[in-house]
Order: C-alpha cells, then sequence, then structure tokens
C-alpha cells in the first residue's frame, strides 16, 4: 500500500480511539480493495507500516488506561484494585 505519512499518524490516531479497521479506512477515504488490504495488513502482516500504527496506537492507549487504573489502585479504589489484579494475573 502506498499511504502518506499523514496516512500512517492518522491511523495510529484512530487506532487510540479503538476505531475498528473498516472504521479507520472509510476515514482515511480507502478504496474496497484498499479496505480489503488494509484489514489483512493490519490483522496478518506483523511487520508492514499499516500493522505498526494500528496496533501501536491501540496499545498506547491501552498501556494510558491500565497506568491509571493501577494509580487508582494506589489510591486505594477497591474496584481499581481488583481490576489491578486481573492485569497482574495477565502478565505472568
Amino acid at each position: 500500500m502506498n499511504l502518506s505519512k499523514t496516512q500512517y499518524n492518522e491511523i495510529e490516531q484512530y487506532a487510540e480511539a479503538f476505531m475498528s479497521g473498516r472504521d479507520i479506512a472509510f476515514l482515511l477515504s480507502l478504496s474496497e480493495e484498499q479496505t480489503t488490504q488494509f484489514l489483512e495488513r493490519i490483522k496478518n502482516h506483523k511487520h508492514s507500516k499499516e500493522y505498526i500504527a494500528f496496533h501501536r496506537g491501540r496499545l498506547k492507549s491501552k498501556y494510558a488506561l491500565r497506568k491509571e487504573v493501577v494509580n487508582l489502585a494506589k489510591m486505594g479504589s477497591q474496584t481499581a484494585q481488583i481490576q489491578a489484579e486481573k492485569y497482574f494475573k495477565e502478565c505472568k
């Protein structure tokens, strides 16, 4: 795919908001053929720029959310402590 640097940045920004690949393709005004290729790349082509931009955005938000839960847990939020414990068990 020949996407611009701006489009790769947009992919990352949209993914940070947990938008679906199909929605991102629509916002980028990709053709149906390009959309199919884009969706394939973000799922299976781990070294493609599309995959990296999409998952970097998604993981940046995931990190920010988890960090906030941990901070709330440290401040005594019982609900956050329960969630933080789940995160802890996941990372083993």
